[in-house]
């Protein structure tokens, strides 16, 4: 029986610098030739010609978990490693990642979406071309992707775990392991720029969505741009940046929890008695959102090793009071921060 023969690979030399061969399935390949560290020859698969598979043209997002380094250097223990790594999985997790759940890998497919994950580093890329785009729009499309990033990252923090990042829009070729694109290379240089735990967006990201034709499609006062981007002036670093408002989409975001009690109470009135009872219920889950948001802020400055990191939780001390402001009003004194 020869079906599971394994073909030798034979290599003649044509022409200095290249090699031809017989690959396995007997197909002849071409390849470059070059010299491995123990003076083999290495040989990789030349690209003759780049398809609009490979070449694309999109948001590129880099997020990195905030002192990753430091928390690396401190650990003594199991419990220390085990539970850096369980932070990393977490982050991974809800930026989804090599995501288990069928529906989130059908939407990443749909829209052609591919999360990278490097140890504390996060690469994400949506094409402004798919076939979800081509359904729903670009617009709808990169901005619901947006909100998605500002929502991670909210559920991030309110873990403990801090996170910056950049976003910009442009080409980015892509094959097997590699990845090339100007825009990771700012996206890169915008999350260290962006000094606070942020998301920050470039001038020319935000240039392209407040100008898209499909932002027209919403009245002013539904207009989901001013809903889910920020300006963050004055920042630690004397900066300011457009950045996603991940406290206020989270806040949207929030679903009232109701027992069996309440579903009861719930189904047995209607029309204005019934908004009502929503609307508190929603106002009490979002309270001890924010709750939890102000506690994680307070631990992080508490923990803050340096005068420069506390500064970071001080700007985002302001933040989170400054959109409880906005989203509770007098409602909202209980959660504020104050003074750390």
């Amino acid at each position: 029986m020869t079906a599971n023969r394994i073909l030798p690979q034979r290599k003649i030399v044509d022409a200095p610098g290249t090699l031809s061969g017989v690959a396995r399935n007997g197909r002849r390949i071409k390849t470059n030739s070059g010299i491995n560290r123990i003076g083999n020859p290495c040989y990789f698969r030349r690209m003759t010609k780049i398809t609009r598979r490979n070449l694309q043209y999109g948001i590129l997002a880099f997020v990195d978990l905030l002192g990753f380094s430091d928390r690396v250097a401190r650990i003594e223990t199991e419990e220390d490693l085990i539970e850096l790594d369980e932070d990393i999985s977490f982050v991974q997790t809800q930026f989804e990642h090599q995501a288990p759940e069928d529906f989130i890998k059908e939407s990443h497919r749909l829209m052609k979406k591919r999360v990278r994950a490097f140890s504390d580093c996060l690469v994400i890329s949506v094409p402004i071309q798919s076939q979800l785009s081509r359904v729903q729009g670009a617009f709808d499309t990169l901005l619901g992707e947006l909100d998605s990033f500002a929502l991670a990252q909210g559920m991030c923090v309110n873990r403990r775990i801090f996170l910056r990042g950049g976003v910009d829009i442009g080409f980015l070729f892509s094959r097997r392991a590699s990845l090339i694109s100007p825009a990771l290379v700012k996206s890169y240089n915008l999350e260290r720029a962006a000094s606070a735990p942020l998301i920050a967006l470039t001038p020319e990201l935000r240039t392209y969505l407040t100008e898209h034709p499909g932002r027209t499609a919403y009245s002013a006062d539904a207009d989901p741009i001013a809903w889910s981007l920020m300006d963050a002036e004055n920042l630690p670093n004397g900066e300011s940046h457009c950045c996603l408002n991940y406290f206020g989409t989270c806040l949207r975001n929030v679903d009232p929890a109701f027992d069996a009690d309440d579903q009861r109470k719930l189904r047995a009135v209607e029309g204005e008695e019934r908004d009502t009872m929503v609307s508190e219920a929603w106002q009490s889950a979002a309270l001890a959102w924010a709750q939890s948001h102000g506690d994680a802020i307070r631990a992080g400055y508490q923990g803050a090793g340096t005068n420069g990191v506390r500064e970071k939780y001080i700007w985002l001390a302001g933040y989170h009071d400054r959109e409880v402001e906005k989203f509770f009003g007098a409602a909202g004194d209980s959660v504020r921060i104050g003074s750390l």
